[in-house]
This record gives structure tokens, C-alpha cells and sequence, in this order.
């Protein structure tokens, strides 16, 4: 296969394909917490087959998001770990299981069943509509949005709509859920580099081209930090609410269009 070739002496047009997809992905996160996966995803799959372009992502995924993690502190990020335990908990049980499946799986239904939902209820939050979960309802709010996410992570790649629509939905502040975010993702990636140990996606050759993606990964992330900090909480929310539509749209398109 073409892929494989390049996997072993890969072309510069390629690494600055690849490189460009990874600095825009991490801008995006660096703004509003999220969306490296869905924007690498996406934009890695019309270089590469899925499978491979999953395997470019776990490395810089990980450090992308321990960086967003760690910025605000160790102590703080412990202290976010313990209080989002049920959505870790749910979301690194279903990454296990689900990841072993990747390639296995019909990926464009999952992205149309996601796509829809997200830009459904983004779309209407957009407009005035207040999607709100009480207090009595968080916990099992929670553990869904977990176990949801890791179903989409493990077979697609894409797990952060569920959980930032359910940090939207409880009016968590701008700085808690960047640093909820973080955490979450720091642990989920962690799973996955795991789980793909045991799968043929995960192996030399794809870990060397995962490796050199961090530092364009890093690059961006921190130049979206910059911008993230000029942003009141409103507007931040905005920004999310539009990125979920965007992305929700992009998914839609990808299982429509591949």
C-alpha cells in the first residue's frame, strides 16, 4: 500500500500536510478546550486511511492534553481528576473495549449518528434554547457522557461533543472546563495508547510520524492558549457552542462523504 511506503521513508508534502492539519487542530483546542481529535480526524483522513491516521493521533493527543491539564497546576489538575471520576471511570472503561474495534467498525454511521446530535443541540443552544441538567440528574448525566464518549473515541476517534455539551449544560465557568477538559482527555488518551498496543494500528512505524506531530501540536496550542485568554466568559461559550456546531457539521459531512 501507498500508506505503508510512506510510513517508512515519509515525503516532506506529506509531513507538511500532516504538520499544517496538527498546528490548526491544536489553535482550535488551545481556544476552546477541545476539537484536536475531530480536526486531526477529519483533516488526516483525506491524506491517509483511518486506521493510520488514528495512529498519528494518540501520541500528540496525549501531550496536547496534558499540557492543557497542567497549566493551571499539579495540585489542581489532581483535584479535577478526583471530582470528574465517573466521566474517566466510564469513558477509560469503553475506550478498552471499543478500541479493538477500530478498524472493524462502520465509522461513517457513528460520525452521522454524532454529527446530527451535536449540531442539532449546539444549533438550538445557539439560538436562546437552554439545555440545563439539575443537580439530581448530573451523576448519571455524567457516567453517559462518559460511556458515549468513549464508544465514538475507541471506534472514531471523537470523543469531546458529549462531554463539553454536558460541561455546557451545567454551567461549569470558563476555567473549569478548560481544566476539566484537560484532565479527561489526558486520562482518555492514556487509555487509548494503551489499548492500541494490543491492535495492528499502533506500531514503529506510525509512533515515529505520531512523535513528530507534537511539536507542531504544541506550537498551536499554545498560540490558542494566548487567544483563550483574551476571551470573557460569554464569548468563550460562544466560541464553544459555535466549534460543536462546526464540528458536528464536519462529521456529517465525512460520514456522507467518504
Amino acid at each position: 500500500m501507498a500508506n505503508e511506503w510512506l510510513l517508512v521513508t515519509p515525503e516532506i508534502s506529506l509531513l507538511l500536510g500532516v504538520s499544517a492539519v496538527a498546528f490548526v487542530a491544536a489553535f482550535v483546542k488551545g481556544v476552546v478546550g477541545f476539537a484536536y481529535p475531530m480536526i486531526m480526524i477529519s483533516g488526516l483522513s483525506f491524506l491517509l486511511d483511518l486506521e493510520v491516521a488514528v495512529a498519528f493521533l494518540v501520541l500528540p493527543l496525549f501531550v496536547v492534553n496534558a499540557v492543557q491539564a497542567l497549566q493551571f497546576g499539579v495540585s489542581k489538575a489532581l483535584r479535577m481528576s478526583m471530582r470528574q471520576w465517573p466521566i474517566i471511570l466510564s469513558l477509560s472503561l469503553t475506550l478498552l473495549v471499543t478500541a479493538r474495534f477500530v478498524i472493524m467498525v462502520p465509522h461513517q454511521f457513528l460520525w452521522l449518528v454524532l454529527g446530527v446530535t451535536i449540531t442539532a443541540v449546539a444549533s438550538l443552544q445557539l439560538i436562546g434554547w437552554k439545555f440545563v441538567i439539575v443537580q439530581r440528574y448530573r451523576r448519571p448525566a455524567e457516567l453517559l457522557a462518559g460511556l458515549g464518549a468513549g464508544v465514538f473515541g475507541g471506534f472514531a476517534g471523537v470523543w469531546a461533543p458529549l462531554i463539553v455539551t454536558y460541561f455546557i449544560s451545567i454551567a461549569m465557568s470558563k476555567r473549569q472546563n478548560i481544566l476539566a477538559q484537560g484532565v479527561i482527555y489526558t486520562w482518555g488518551a492514556i487509555v487509548l495508547m494503551l489499548a492500541h498496543r494490543t491492535t495492528e494500528v499502533l506500531n514503529a512505524e506510525t509512533m515515529r510520524v505520531s512523535a513528530l506531530l507534537v511539536v507542531p501540536s504544541v506550537a498551536g496550542l499554545l498560540l490558542g492558549f494566548a487567544l483563550n485568554s483574551r476571551l470573557d466568559s460569554p464569548t468563550f461559550r460562544l466560541c464553544i457552542q459555535i466549534a460543536l456546531v462546526a464540528a458536528g457539521l464536519n462529521l456529517i459531512a465525512q460520514a456522507t462523504l467518504n
